[in-house]
């Protein structure tokens, strides 16, 4: 397991510029050589750059895992294109829903959503990434990809999640579920970090402690 404190564009939130899966990493196209390399020797992946809605704001505005990737209504057909040269199985969520990233938590098996996510943005979802749905929030934010992140052994939440919220959602997902925080403090993880099965990338002031408890939840396979 892989890990390295980074900043993207001068802000520890590096979790609303990137979305990865175990393969792929989406990311904006004027990062720099030294942080590409970063993402790509940390994740073990191949980076896509590219924008959605002409925006920097990837980890917001797609959901990715290994099976496909949802990619916000606000894309262009350029963009699309340019995710879809790379053979993911694709699906676009309705412009009135539009930050994907925010709105969906995946790993390879089971996606939680936003709770009132329209039966029909949720068939594609399941359709598109293969996975089981549950629609929840996470202490009480219905973005939930903002207030969580997972990987396929384990999801860190919010730290206001309350005993029982947590082992529902363990129960449900069949991996580790605890709280923890990033960057010194921050309770919205999916905005500060981002993860995967090899490694993961948080802001430049997570601390000791943190890293620790990242590394407990996401990584270690007993429930």
């Amino acid at each position: 397991m892989n890990f390295q404190r980074l900043d993207l564009f001068g802000t520890q939130t590096i979790g609303v510029y990137l979305s990865t899966s175990n393969e792929y990493a989406l990311v904006p196209h004027n990062l720099e050589e030294k942080e590409i390399n970063a993402i790509e020797d940390t994740l073990e992946v191949k980076t896509i750059k590219t924008t959605v809605g002409e925006s920097n704001l990837l980890g917001s505005l797609t959901e990715i895992n290994s099976n496909g990737i949802i990619v916000s209504g606000i894309a262009t057909e350029d963009e699309i294109d340019t995710i879809k040269e790379n053979g993911l199985n694709f699906g676009v969520i309705s412009e009135k829903m539009n930050t994907s990233g925010n709105l969906v938590l995946a790993n390879d098996k089971l996606a939680l959503t936003h709770p009132d996510l329209p039966k029909e943005e949720l068939e594609k979802v399941e359709d598109v990434l293969d996975v089981e749905v549950i629609r929840t929030s996470i202490s009480g934010i219905k973005t939930v990809g903002s207030a969580a992140v997972i990987t396929n052994k384990g999801i860190l939440l919010h730290p206001m999640v309350r005993d029982e919220k947590i082992t529902e959602i363990s129960n449900q997902l069949g991996i580790k579920a605890d709280v923890g925080t990033v960057n010194y403090g921050m309770p919205l993880i999916g905005s500060g970090m981002v993860a995967n099965d090899n490694g993961f990338l948080v802001g430049s002031r997570t601390t000791g402690p943190e890293l620790g408890r990242l590394e407990e939840i996401l990584y270690n396979e007993e429930v």
